[in-house]
C-alpha cells in the first residue's frame, strides 16, 4: 500500500511502468544505409518487448506516454523520407514493421493460440495428409526459432520495401 502514497491509482502505476520501459529502450543511430538503420530500430524494439512482455499491453492500453514512444516512428519516417519515400508510404512502411515485430513478439511470449496451433491439430488429427499436404510436411512448430523467423521475415519487408522504391524512381 505504501505505493499509493507516490500514485494515485493503480492505473497510474502501470502507466508509470509503461513509460518507464519506453524511455529505456536505446535505439541506434539514424545515420547510414536506412535498411540498416531500420533493422536496428526494430530489432532493439523486439528486444525491449521480449524483456518486458506485459510491457506492450501496458503501452496499448496507456492513455498518456513521455514522447520517447515516438523514436521508432520519428526514426522510420526520417530514414525512409531521406531514401526518397512519400511521408504517407512512410508511415505505412512503419505501420507495417511495428504490427509484424508486435504479432512475433505476442507469438514468442504467449505461443501461437490454440485454434490455430498446427501442431495441435497434426497431434489431435484435426488435420490430415490428404487435405493439407504442404501443412502436414511443413510440420509442428516445435523447436521454431524466432529469432530466424523475425530476421527472415525483416528481410522480406525490407526486401519489398527497397523493391517499391526501385518502382517508384523508374516511374518518375
Amino acid at each position: 500500500m505504501a505505493v499509493y502514497n507516490h500514485v494515485s491509482s493503480k492505473s497510474e502505476l502501470l502507466q508509470g511502468i509503461a513509460a518507464v520501459v519506453v524511455e529505456q529502450i536505446r535505439y541506434p543511430t539514424r545515420k547510414g544505409a536506412w535498411r540498416k538503420v531500420i533493422r536496428g530500430c526494430f530489432r532493439a524494439l523486439r528486444r525491449a518487448c521480449l524483456a518486458h512482455p506485459g510491457a506492450v499491453r501496458l503501452i496499448e492500453s496507456a492513455e498518456m506516454l513521455p514522447s520517447a514512444v515516438f523514436q521508432p516512428m520519428e526514426i522510420t519516417l526520417t530514414v525512409l523520407q531521406r531514401a526518397g519515400f512519400s511521408s504517407v508510404d512512410a508511415l505505412r512502411a512503419y505501420f507495417l514493421l511495428t504490427t509484424f515485430t508486435l504479432g512475433q513478439v505476442s507469438n514468442q511470449t504467449k505461443g501461437w493460440g490454440r485454434g490455430v496451433d498446427p501442431g495441435t491439430a497434426i497431434m489431435t488429427g484435426r488435420i490430415s495428409q490428404k487435405r493439407f499436404p504442404a501443412l502436414m510436411q511443413a510440420g509442428t512448430l516445435a523447436g521454431w526459432d524466432f529469432d530466424k523467423s523475425f530476421e527472415f521475415g525483416l528481410s522480406t519487408i525490407l526486401l519489398g520495401l527497397e523493391a517499391r522504391a526501385t518502382a517508384t524512381r523508374a516511374t518518375r
